[in-house]
């Protein structure tokens, strides 16, 4: 079996985070399970470049190790081709990983991705750009784009940021004025958040997964129709201890494609698989069924 491996040396087990790694060290535990790799490297603004390059090889497989944003550049890149995509859960979360059951820590996942099996999952697209896990507009995307702000200009570690950043977007919450038109339904709505999960988000957010199944070929959307702070504190507190669909204030709507369009001042902030994207006031959503063939144990990971 041929295979390429393509790291982000941004990722955080690459930079001394949780179950730090390096390189060669990635390579020979490949080499340790019994499958050498071709090591590709590159630093993010990079990467794009090396998903192509590596692609036009024509390898049967092409692991990619970085966060869930890396791993979503590549899948892009990947879908409705034969090549299986292994994810190693070199970053900070690692949603993706974690719904494929793949081991929380990379040297345990390295050897059970190689003895492991290919299977189809599938994708969700807005606008033509490829996600794994999600999209969302409204309160989310702001918070990532303070945060970024805020380490930018203070140099703030990416978790005090994030809460701080939280906080402010709590105390200013606006909701956003939102039509979203699909062959089953066509709702206007005030919300803070559109989330658009790829597949239905049913676990517990302190679960080994938060969606138990990827190939069920349809999109969730989740809104609420919640303003006040107290209610959105409830329906946050609700999602932990709860399945996250079940949650008393949580309207979820599945679809295999919809429109939503946004209306005010300016285009809201859109983040996708956790990364600020490009907005447009008009999304235009799908779901691809079984268009991205992933690598996953043998026997998926619990815990």
């Amino acid at each position: 079996m041929r295979a390429l491996l393509i790291l982000n040396d941004a990722a955080g087990s690459l930079n001394g985070e949780h179950g730090a790694a390096s390189a060669a060290e990635v390579v020979d535990a490949f080499a340790a399970a019994g499958l050498p790799v071709g090591l590709r490297t590159g630093p993010p603004a990079e990467l794009a470049a090396r998903f192509q390059a590596a692609v036009q090889e024509r390898p049967e497989m092409i692991f990619v190790g970085g966060g869930d944003g890396t791993i979503s550049s590549a899948a892009g890149y990947l879908v409705d081709t034969p090549i299986a995509l292994g994810v190693l859960p070199l970053g900070t979360l690692n949603h993706f990983a974690r719904d494929l059951g793949i081991p929380a820590a990379w040297r345990d996942a390295i050897p059970a991705l190689v003895d492991g099996r290919t299977r189809d999952v599938d994708v969700g697209e807005i606008n033509g750009r490829v996600f794994i896990n999600n999209c969302s507009l409204g309160s989310y995307p702001e918070a990532v784009r303070r945060r970024a702000a805020l380490r930018r200009a203070h140099g703030a570690g990416k978790w005090a940021a994030m809460f701080l950043a939280s906080i402010t977007v709590f105390r200013r919450l606006r909701r956003l004025r939102v039509r979203i038109e699909s062959p089953s339904a066509h709702l206007t709505l005030r919300t803070p958040f559109v989330f658009i999960g790829n597949n239905a988000y049913s676990g517990h957010v302190l679960g080994p997964n938060l969606r138990p199944q990827l190939d069920a070929g349809q999109l969730w959307i989740y809104t609420t129709r919640a303003h006040r702070r107290l209610a959105l504190l409830r329906l946050a507190w609700q999602s932990l201890v709860r399945q996250i669909d079940a949650a008393d204030a949580l309207d979820a709507l599945p679809i295999r494609e919809a429109v939503i369009t946004t209306d005010g001042p300016r285009e809201p902030p859109l983040a996708m698989d956790g990364e600020l994207v490009e907005s447009a006031r008009i999304l235009r959503c799908r779901i691809r069924p079984g268009a991205l063939r992933v690598r996953v144990p043998a026997i998926p990971a619990t815990a």
